[in-house]
């Protein structure tokens, strides 16, 4: 009995040992199963760690600078001689020649001689000069400009061979003194004891200022001779030029035309008439011009008690050329010869070529009186009479006599 119990229990244990191992291998191949189907986790990519923040860079303390004091710019003088270096009349160019083109420059070329006479008062007081300003007016130009003191240092030399001028270019410097914390700012020489200093560096016995001035087309020259010794003005003098022509001119004038008519009884009696015009004037040299005229004319024979013929309306074109002969009071008062040809504008007069003469007088530059002499041949003024053949007709000469007014 007690053996077939022990069988008994041993089976059991046995079958329950079975179920187990098969219970445990099914579990395993569910668990290879499940891995074989499942997909891998993707791979999370780690964030990037944050890049530290930037530190800024200190910023250095404001280093307090004095503001630079910004001096005046001076012009450097083209073509400037050394220092101290002698000029003579080769260096500069001396030239004799007329510049009609530039009448500004002709103008001051004629002033030399009365400034080199000036300068010549001097006699043998002062035998070395330096140069120590030269200026211009602002409407004279560069160009006039280089020319002009080209032509005054060499005028100066040669009409007074026993003086020395010297170009002083440490005159005109600009110098800076900063004293008890105050900039000034000189230019030149601003006291008697650097005209001394100077004078005797460049062993020097005075110095020369020149302003050329110019004002409504008239030159001026202001001339000064300081002594180096003292600083006293020594010469002192104002020379001033006679203005130029101007070129071109525009009068507007009125007068009178005078023409003798002869009538068909052979006697001539003067017809006159009241004439209007313009006139332009062009200088194309110092004394000749040419002018291009014309003029209307009307009627004024009204008052006539002798039989007489009645204008028509009609109009003189002309152009002539002049020759400024005579002037006189610094050009403010010229006479001027005229010599042309012209046509009157006019059926009444049968369009007749005629020749002109006479004298213009200019006054101030401003008014003129104007005569003149027409020439022309004779010519009928309507037609012949049927039974005598006869007409009245201009004589073949004329006057005019206008004054106006020119700008």
């Amino acid at each position: 009995m007690n053996k077939l119990f022990a069988l008994t229990i041993v089976f059991l244990l046995s079958i329950n040992l079975v179920y187990a191992q098969s219970a445990y291998l099914t579990e395993i191949k569910g668990d290879q199963e499940e891995t074989k189907t499942e997909e891998p986790p993707p791979i999370q990519e780690e964030a990037p760690l944050p890049e530290p923040e930037s530190v800024p860079e200190p910023v250095p303390e404001p280093v307090l600078e004095a503001e630079p004091v910004k001096l005046p710019e001076v012009e450097p003088e083209e073509e400037m001689i050394d220092e101290g270096e002698l000029l003579t009349p080769e260096m500069e160019g001396v030239t004799k020649y007329s510049m009609w083109s530039d009448p500004i420059y002709s103008q001051y070329e004629r002033m030399m001689p009365a400034l080199s006479a000036s300068l010549g008062r001097l006699n043998n007081r002062i035998s070395t000069i330096a140069v120590t300003e030269l200026t211009f007016s602002h409407e004279l130009d560069k160009s006039f400009q280089k020319v002009a003191v080209a032509k005054l240092f060499g005028q100066l030399l040669q009409e007074n061979p026993r003086l020395k001028l010297i170009k002083c270019n440490e005159c005109n410097m600009v110098r800076s003194e900063i004293k008890n914390g105050v900039l000034t700012v000189s230019r030149g020489l601003s006291n008697q004891d650097a005209r001394k200093n100077i004078a005797k560096k460049l062993n020097i016995q005075g110095f020369m200022t020149t302003r050329i001035i110019l004002d409504d087309r008239q030159l001026s020259i202001v001339l000064n001779v300081f002594d180096a010794e003292e600083g006293r003005i020594i010469l002192s003098d104002v020379i001033t030029g006679i203005p130029s022509p101007k070129r071109t001119y525009h009068n507007f004038y009125a007068g009178q035309l005078k023409l003798p008519i002869k009538d068909i009884t052979g006697n001539t009696l003067d017809h006159l008439g009241i004439l209007l015009g313009y006139e332009k004037m062009i200088r194309f040299s110092e004394s000749w011009l040419l002018t291009a005229n014309i003029g209307t004319y009307i009627d004024n024979n009204s008052k006539l008690e002798a039989s007489h013929q009645t204008f028509t309306a009609g109009a003189m074109f002309d152009g002539t050329i002049g020759w400024e002969f005579a002037a006189f009071n610094n050009n403010n008062v010229t006479f001027t010869w005229l010599l042309g040809i012209g046509e009157f504008l006019s059926p009444q007069f049968s369009f007749a070529v005629y020749g002109k003469t006479g004298i213009k007088t200019t006054i101030g530059q401003l008014l003129n009186i104007n005569i003149y002499a027409l020439s022309f041949g004779e010519t009928n003024l309507e037609a012949p009479d049927e039974t005598t053949g006869l007409a009245p007709s201009l004589t073949g000469s004329g006057t005019v006599v206008t004054f106006g007014f020119q700008f």
